[in-house]
């Protein structure tokens, strides 16, 4: 009886939404359900958005984001840095500093946009794993090197995937940059970096100086299926295998089908799917996350 009063009393205190909450501090705000502005396009800002609930360094973690870096390339400034650190008001020194120098102790996975020749930059846009808000490079746990695998720039009016791994096993983080390797460290962090205390804040801040740019990033909330057609298209007759393939930073907890044709389905993976005559049809597909955050809406075309 004790136990079931205190797991009610848990429930009460911290229903799931509650770890769905974020910390914002500086000239963050927030944009919508999942996604968050780090900074306007002015001179001289920073901010930063911490997950409120810390996270147990024990255990292995696999988090997926979508980050936004702006649109001006040689005059955009300066970047945005995912932060593992033990205090949820922290916000370190703006411009070149990404919010992220002098926060201590901490680990920083950076995306810089702006060389600065002082702290060792490389001209093209770069990603690193830094400890302890130290920005120079030559005291990097992994790095710099190009955040894309495809092109130096990233300042590129796009949204593009990042995803973070923690492996406490193997003592591993990696970063993968739209959905290709770039950097993993190995490093006790518990007992190397947080003086054997293994709960931290996860969150993210970024920052301008005299240059600008609009930085934001998203808990990713992607909704994608595949289908295994060639060109999306098949003869008549023949039912069509509709596969969920969505990136989500929780666990999804409804999927919702519109396959064109007046039918529809909530399941992830629904049985093959017969249309009663030739045409094109326009498949809709969205997701709805743990956190209760709704996706947009993805689509597709269908040639029968």
């Amino acid at each position: 009886l004790l136990s079931l009063l205190a797991c009610a009393i848990v429930a009460v205190l911290f229903p799931y939404n509650a770890f769905s909450q974020y910390i914002l501090n500086g000239n963050a705000t927030k944009e919508s359900c999942n996604c968050y502005l780090l900074t306007p396009a002015e001179t001289s800002k920073s901010g930063s958005v911490w997950q409120q609930t810390k996270i147990n360094l024990n255990d292995p973690f696999d988090f997926k984001f979508n980050v936004y870096l702006g649109c001006l390339d040689a005059t955009g400034a300066d970047g945005i840095v995912f932060i593992l650190q033990p205090l949820s008001t922290n916000l370190g020194v703006y411009g070149g500093g990404l919010g992220f120098q002098g926060v201590k102790p901490s680990i920083g996975i950076a995306l810089d946009t702006w060389q600065n020749f002082e702290d060792n930059d490389p001209a093209y846009d770069h990603i690193s794993i830094q400890k302890n808000g130290v920005i120079q490079h030559g005291n990097d746990l992994a790095g710099p090197i190009p955040a894309s695998s495809l092109s130096d720039n990233i300042e590129d009016c796009a949204w593009h995937t990042l995803r973070i791994t923690w492996d406490p096993a193997s003592l591993t983080i990696s970063s993968y940059f739209d959905g290709i390797f770039r950097l993993s460290s190995k490093v006790d962090m518990i007992a190397d970096i947080f003086n054997n205390d293994p709960m931290v804040y996860w969150g993210f801040s970024a920052a301008t100086g005299g240059s600008v740019n609009v930085q934001k990033f998203c808990t990713s909330l992607n909704p994608e299926f595949s289908t295994g057609l060639t060109n999306d298209a098949i003869c008549f007759g023949t039912p069509v295998n509709f596969r969920d393939s969505s990136i989500s930073f929780t666990s999804v907890k409804n999927f919702h089908w519109d396959f064109g044709d007046g039918t529809t389905s909530t399941l992830a993976d629904p049985p093959p799917h017969n249309y009663a005559q030739p045409g094109i049809y326009e498949v809709r597909y969205s997701i709805t996350a743990a956190d209760g955050c709704e996706s947009e809406t993805f689509t597709k075309k269908i040639t029968i």
